[in-house]
């Protein structure tokens, strides 16, 4: 699955995990901060998640943790 803005509306606050963690530093934690959507890696840095499942920046992920 590709994390999107549609999608991590849905998530908002929950952690996203891959098997195999390549290419990231997982897990990935979905916060929203003035009202923009962000992916928040493991090591704490935010980064903007993009309008469309195709973009280029998109996040990977396999399940999500509560």
């Amino acid at each position: 699955m590709r994390l999107y803005k549609e999608a991590a509306n849905k998530l908002v606050g929950n952690k996203v995990d891959r098997k195999r963690r390549m290419f990231g530093h997982y897990p990935i934690e979905i916060v929203k901060i003035n009202g923009e959507l962000y992916a928040k890696d493991a090591n704490g840095v935010c980064s903007p998640i993009p309008e469309n499942e195709n973009d280029f920046n998109c996040y990977n992920y396999d399940f999500v943790i509560d």
